[in-house]
């Protein structure tokens, strides 16, 4: 957990079970996971629309945890940090290690998918300074503020 403060505001950094993945529409997304969405297994958040949508699918638990903070007034997934850093690659598929955990995403002409935890070598490293001076960025960038909790 990394914590900080910006503009006034108590930010933390923190691993949180979620990914991202690219959908025909909110209809594919519910007919794939409907017993999990019936059960509020996980929750979902629509973060970009082109060809197709991409949606951030977050575990209830977590997404609760952290909605309902006494000690932060905002939370950021560091799996959304790294999204917007792998938005500036190539198409292709990186592995970003961090001191949390290394997720695998996979960046194409649209967009970026994934964030899942793997165990490989990183082609990235960020270390938690590095971390804090993107979630910075991130924070000044109003136009994906979806995936913020």
């Amino acid at each position: 957990m990394i914590k900080f403060k910006y503009k006034g505001k108590k930010v933390c950094i923190n691993h949180i079970d979620c990914f991202i993945k690219p959908f025909e529409n909110e209809f594919q997304l519910r007919k794939i996971y409907f017993q999990e969405i019936t059960d509020k297994k996980i929750a979902f958040k629509k973060i970009h629309s082109s060809d197709k949508e991409y949606f951030l699918v977050i575990d209830t638990i977590d997404y609760k945890k952290s909605k309902r903070s006494l000690f932060f007034d905002t939370i950021l997934p560091v799996q959304s940090i790294l999204l917007k850093k792998v938005l500036e690659f190539k198409e292709g598929r990186y592995v970003l290690g961090t001191d949390f955990f290394n997720y695998e995403f996979i960046r194409n002409k649209e967009f970026a998918f994934s964030g899942l935890i793997v165990d490989e070598k990183p082609t990235y490293f960020f270390n938690n300074q590095e971390l804090k001076e993107l979630a910075i960025k991130y924070l000044e960038d109003k136009r994906i503020v979806p995936v913020r909790i």
